[in-house]
């Protein structure tokens, strides 16, 4: 299946609300696809930056594909799960990051946080191309990872077509920054995972309290679309008498 056909079908099996969104991760802006436009090309802005959150965010309502680089990301954690490298030194982001209130209780936390999943090696990418899945194709713009925005019941629904014929169970990612726990350690694992987010992503995708994100390895995406029509959607239990405890 083609991106644009996987695209389809998800949206139309599942009644997504949100495009299904195509990471592409580059290792030298000598290899950027001819025709793809730089973040912010358009803007009357002199240096457009933003949240990696936020692009992704733009591209599920349609925007893209553009790419983005390492001087366009206001975000240390945007930066570093691009791989791009850090924007300041990890001590600097205790004053923000550390603390009652705020994202973590003690540096030892914030750094255990982070190596769990797996980060990219500082400049390991020069670039991440970001896009609708449906606008990506096979050969220059083949994603490394797809993003799914969705409701708990179409979650469930992807997720259980994934695993249909291997029985293979998905193990979630919690308590880090979002756009860290679907990048690397997807790239990783090769494995998909899902995620509740985190206060700063579900805000820089504008996400609903009761959205939560899927993040697929692009070779594993066509498992879970082909097996969509083939899975239980509905519960027997209605045809049982059963107990309620009081």
């Amino acid at each position: 299946m083609t991106p644009e056909q996987l695209s389809q079908t998800l949206m139309q099996s599942e009644g997504l609300a949100y495009n299904p969104v195509a990471v592409k991760f580059i290792a030298s802006l000598g290899d950027l696809p001819e025709g793809i436009k730089k973040f912010g090309a358009t803007s009357e802005e002199r240096q457009p930056k933003s949240f990696l959150c936020a692009m992704w965010g733009d591209c599920l309502r349609g925007a893209g594909p553009f790419y983005t680089t390492k001087d366009q990301q206001v975000c240390g954690g945007g930066a570093i799960s691009s791989g791009f490298g850090t924007l300041i030194p990890l001590e600097a982001a205790e004053k923000f990051m550390i603390g009652d209130g705020k994202l973590f209780g003690n540096m030892d936390a914030l750094r255990s946080s982070m190596e769990a999943t797996m980060p990219f090696r500082d400049g390991e990418f020069e670039a991440q191309i970001v896009g609708p899945l449906a606008a990506m194709n096979e050969d220059t713009l083949r994603p490394d990872v797809v993003l799914i925005v969705c409701k708990p019941i179409q979650g469930q629904h992807i997720l259980r077509a994934y695993g249909f014929d291997s029985g293979e169970i998905i193990h979630g990612i919690a308590g880090g920054s979002t756009c860290e726990m679907v990048s690397s350690y997807v790239v990783k694992t090769g494995k998909p995972t899902f995620t509740l987010g985190d206060t700063g992503g579900n805000a820089g995708m504008a996400l609903a309290p009761d959205e939560l994100l899927l993040a697929f390895p692009y070779g594993c995406l066509e498992t879970a679309v082909r097996n969509l029509p083939r899975i239980c959607r509905t519960s027997n239990m209605y045809k049982y008498t059963v107990h309620h405890e009081r």
